[in-house]
């Protein structure tokens, strides 16, 4: 799989120019008809320009695809325009699919993608690909899935009976409860094996060990094309690095053909409970060595980035747990996120609580506890950062706002400093779910200058006054 993603500005950045941000995937199958290539494209709609014309409501790109063969020859191309209204794209982004029939050799595919609001935004990608169906039994590439239900009728890019929504990332975050993914098995009508056993199964990826009960067998017949759509639940799978595993197995029990695909998990939702902790193996690990002076401290930095149970330990630990919980739950907290190296990221995070403390810290607050220092922990620093200090209207305030945060596209954080004795931001609205939403925040952003104003007056109290930008600019940071 192939992601670009292009001018994703550092934190130091303060304004930014928009420029296409995409994600790219080519998948290979076989027909009777003709073999073929889907590729599948994912443009983020915050990347994407408004238009300059006040009528025009809609934003959108304008993208060329075409194929060359080893002869530099043009042997297929697609030329197109995809527009949809402007809050739309802004909220869902912009998810394409087109397929190409190809035979078999060597290519690369070019793709174009233009802002048809700012021809002048601009992507260009290529990348090489070949397609050989020659030898049997075989697997299509497996396509992860977004979403997909049953076709009422078929068309052009229905496949077996179902419309698909292909998934562009091989990330699953906490918002995912499925991994759903579909592929062909493809046998000659020659082939007279019988009945082969399918295995489908999810490995640690550094282990390659099947996670828990995460592998299904099941028989499947030898026809020409076979196809297979399956879903895992992922709700007890742990954070780590994994690959789904697809192996075809004859009678012999030997493995025939095998194909897998690596992908990311981000679990917060497993349960850590302190009786359990006594069960935890510390000897000759990395918390084992860290004094005790320190250990509370380490605890509680964790706060930012702890799921729900694993907070209320750490709000009660002073009444429950001795040092050696202590050690337990910090081994704990960090192997259920990288099983495979959980020294490495402590020791990763830790530096995060540094760059924290430098950038938020205040006389009173670690950086970690302000506001801005558990966003910056929890979600990584900001793709774009505006900063208005000396607005003549509002008190001192920034807007973060973030391309993507999990599943989830375009969502800003706006903080405001109401106390100008000191340097600490504090939350005033954010647009992502679960965050702190504050419908009245244009009117406590401008509260100094309007004392009086009524906080059920859902009106823009900025609306008349002279140098205010805060609604541009988080409309359209």
């Amino acid at each position: 799989m192939k992601t670009f993603l292009i001018n994703i500005l550092v934190f130091c950045s303060l304004f930014a120019q928009t420029q296409i941000e995409a994600l790219l995937d080519i998948k290979k199958f076989h027909s009777s008809e003709s073999d073929y290539i889907e590729t599948y494209l994912y443009v983020f709609g915050n990347t994407l320009f408004e238009s300059s014309d006040t009528n025009n409501t809609e934003k959108g790109i304008e993208v060329l695809q075409y194929i060359e063969n080893q002869n530099k020859q043009i042997i297929s191309h697609k030329k197109y325009i995809i527009k949809e209204v402007s809050d739309y794209v802004e909220k869902e982004g912009i998810i394409d699919l087109q397929r190409f029939p190809i035979t078999e050799g060597e290519y690369t595919l070019f793709i174009e993608i233009i802002d048809i609001n700012n021809p002048s935004n601009i992507e260009k990608h290529q990348e090489k690909f070949t397609m050989n169906y020659t030898n049997f039994p075989c697997f299509s590439d497996i396509e992860l899935l977004d979403s997909y239900w049953k076709a009422s009728e078929e068309n052009e890019l229905t496949k077996s009976g179902f419309h698909m929504i292909p998934l562009v990332s091989n990330y699953f975050g906490p918002e995912f409860d499925k991994l759903a993914y579909y592929f062909e098995i493809y046998n000659s009508p020659s082939d007279s094996l019988g009945m082969l056993l399918l295995k489908q199964s999810i490995k640690i990826k550094s282990t390659q060990k099947i996670a828990g009960q995460y592998n299904k067998i099941k028989k499947v017949p030898t026809e020409s094309i076979y196809p297979v759509i399956n879903t895992f639940d992922l709700n007890n799978l742990p954070t780590g690095n994994y690959e789904l595993s697809i192996e075809l197995i004859n009678q012999k029990n030997s493995v025939i053909f095998k194909s897998t695909i690596d992908f990311q998990r981000t679990n917060l939702n497993n349960s850590m409970q302190l009786d359990r902790l006594n069960a935890v193996l510390i000897n000759h690990t990395f918390v084992s060595n860290i004094p005790s002076d320190s250990i509370s401290d380490f605890i509680n930095c964790l706060s930012p980035i702890a799921s729900r149970m694993e907070s209320n330990i750490i709000d009660k630990k002073s009444e429950n747990i001795n040092d050696t919980l202590k050690r337990q739950f910090l081994y704990s907290f960090w192997y259920n996120r990288q099983p495979d190296n959980p020294e490495l990221a402590w020791q990763k995070y830790k530096v995060e609580i540094a760059k924290a403390d430098q950038l938020f810290s205040t006389k009173v607050r670690r950086g970690y506890q302000t506001d801005m220092g558990r966003i910056f922990l929890k979600y990584g620093p900001p793709n774009t950062i505006t900063d208005r200090p000396n607005e003549p209207s509002a008190y001192p305030y920034q807007i973060w706002h973030y391309y993507k945060i999990g599943k989830f596209n375009n969502k800003r954080f706006i903080f405001y400093k109401p106390d100008l004795g000191t340097n600490e931001y504090v939350t005033l609205h954010s647009t992502l779910q679960g965050e702190y939403f504050n419908r009245n925040w244009k009117t406590d952003l401008h509260r100094r200058n309007t004392p009086g104003r009524s906080v059920d007056n859902l009106q823009n109290p900025n609306d008349g006054q002279w140098g205010s930008n805060s609604n541009i600019f988080f409309t359209n940071p």
